[in-house]
């Protein structure tokens, strides 16, 4: 019996912790530590990791006080007190939160209940507990660029990261000091700091984690998911539209929302930017900061929880080809205000994207096709050689078809885009696996603004984008783009097309709020 309770301490890390563990309450009081909801579901979600043979490589995007550091303050403890030769390391931004990290450390052990056998501690200093068993638990403050260098890490823990000075530097020194092996363990976990600057490096993990082939997993949390924010109603409790709008969207109850209204108006002044930055609702709105974005966030999120079917209006695809061991090649297919499919692909040749492009079209019947000139026109050479009409070249930078409003067919695309999701009634972004990735593509493109004498609109340049950003390129907006290269009508005729590109409310015809 003794044993077999050992046993489960040793591997069942809420077990251990409610049992073992100690934490400080908010009056210095001392209690067992016992996972609210957020940390369960962190558990369960790495554990879910390794059950299936994954390597626990873990970006948390947070809210603030969850309590996803003391979850993985506990689950290292746990590992280097019972494994011998294993070392955990803990790196947070500043030296106050070192210390405040550190800690935990120090009161899981010293308050570890008899009789548990424990091992002995060869040292226990400011920065390290070292045990009899060869395991160590050292922690430091972000700012050196060679900091853990000459360590072996087997569990390292990120705090803050999006707040480090040279993060990049950091984790390029310490990652060659982890083995690559399933029984090591990353987790970085901060609250968002921008796109740019110091939160540049965690942004781009966050998006490096919702990608599916990606090795790492980026795991989010909103607010109203906390079991602990609530609040009383008062008695003079009105929502507001905009309140209205995010009780409906997320299926909130009134008590959230209070709490919401109550920690804007007392912690923040009112700055309801900043609330949506440290509390965020959803991952989009954590990395807005300044300016205003092409498309706005209420409108991807209704985008994102929109189920609707699509109406009998032309399906049309986006292609945005990449060239032969470039980037991923993706493809859009959209019918009105849904999106039907999206497919991406990492390895791509003219000839068999030319073959999936024509099953594409059978199998939805679609009615145009429009494909990057940059890396497809190989390809648009095959599909017309075999007979299809319907596809066309679109130059990003060639002329818009309303040339006297856009400075290139780019701008003209995205603002063409922005209008599809600002539409009353809304759009549906579909259910495919590349839903986050869509949205992170279409967030890190800013509004369009005049780039000439004569006000024509135009977007920042791709380059610039990426290079602020750490995208690598846009593919999936870039194929949704495609999408409004020019109107669809429900019935081509030839002598008719030409009229309806410059008359695009002539009866007949869709315009951009059905297609």
């Amino acid at each position: 019996m003794v044993l077999a309770k050992e046993r489960r301490l040793k591997e069942d890390l809420n077990f251990f912790a409610r049992h073992c563990l100690k934490i400080k309450t908010k009056n210095d009081a001392l209690q067992p530590f016992i996972f609210n909801n957020i940390q369960m579901k962190n558990h369960l979600a790495l554990e879910d990791l390794k059950a299936r043979g994954k390597k626990v490589r873990i970006v948390n995007l947070k809210s603030r006080q969850v309590g996803l550091s003391t979850y993985t303050e506990s689950r290292f403890f746990q590992k280097v007190f019972f494994h011998p030769g294993r070392n955990a390391f803990v790196l947070s931004e500043s030296s106050d939160s070192t210390a405040n990290i550190f800690s935990m450390a120090h009161r899981f052990y010293k308050n570890l209940p008899e009789p548990l056998p424990k091992p002995r501690l060869l040292k226990d200093s400011s920065d390290m507990l070292e045990f009899e068993t060869d395991s160590n638990f050292r922690i430091a403050t972000a700012g050196s660029r060679s900091v853990g260098r000459s360590m072996t890490i087997n569990y390292l823990h990120g705090s803050e990261v999006a707040f480090w000075e040279n993060a990049e530097d950091i984790i390029a020194s310490l990652f060659p000091a982890i083995p690559n092996n399933l029984d090591s363990e990353i987790i970085l976990e901060s609250t968002a700091n921008g796109i740019s600057g110091k939160g540049k490096f965690f942004f781009d993990k966050v998006n490096e984690g919702l990608d599916d082939r990606s090795e790492w997993t980026t795991l989010f949390y909103p607010w109203y998911e906390h079991e602990e924010y609530i609040s009383e109603i008062p008695a003079d409790f009105v929502l507001t539209e905009e309140e209205q709008e995010i009780k409906r969207l997320y299926r909130l109850n009134d008590k959230q929302l209070s709490w919401r209204r109550l920690i804007i108006a007392s912690d923040y002044k009112g700055r309801e930017h900043l609330f949506k930055q440290e509390f965020p609702i959803c991952i989009q709105e954590a990395f807005i900061r300044t300016g205003t974005p092409l498309v706005a966030l209420e409108y991807l999120e209704k985008a994102r929880k929109n189920v609707m079917s699509a109406s009998a209006v032309p399906v049309v695809v986006g292609v945005d080809a990449a060239r032969e061991g470039g980037d991923r090649t993706v493809i859009v297919v959209r019918a009105g205000r849904v999106i039907l499919a999206i497919y991406a692909f990492d390895e791509m040749n003219q000839a068999r994207l030319a073959g999936i492009i024509t099953r594409i079209v059978d199998y939805y019947k679609a009615k145009r096709v429009f494909i990057d000139f940059a890396y497809g026109l190989g390809t648009y050479d095959l599909l017309v050689s075999r007979g299809m009409d319907i596809v066309e070249l679109v130059e990003f930078g060639g002329h818009a078809i309303y040339k006297e409003r856009y400075v290139n067919r780019r701008a003209e695309m995205y603002d063409n885009l922005r209008t599809w999701f600002m539409q009353e009634g809304g759009v549906y972004l579909g259910d495919t696996k590349y839903t986050e990735e869509l949205i992170a593509d279409i967030m890190i493109h800013p509004d369009l603004e005049p780039q000439d004498s004569n006000g024509k609109l135009g977007l920042e340049k791709k380059k610039e984008i990426t290079k602020k950003t750490g995208v690598k390129s846009p593919d999936f907006s870039d194929a949704l783009a495609l999408t409004f290269a020019s109107f669809v009508p429900l019935e081509v005729e030839a002598k008719q097309e030409e009229d309806f590109l410059t008359k695009p409310q002539k009866k007949g015809f869709v315009t951009w709020a059905d297609m």
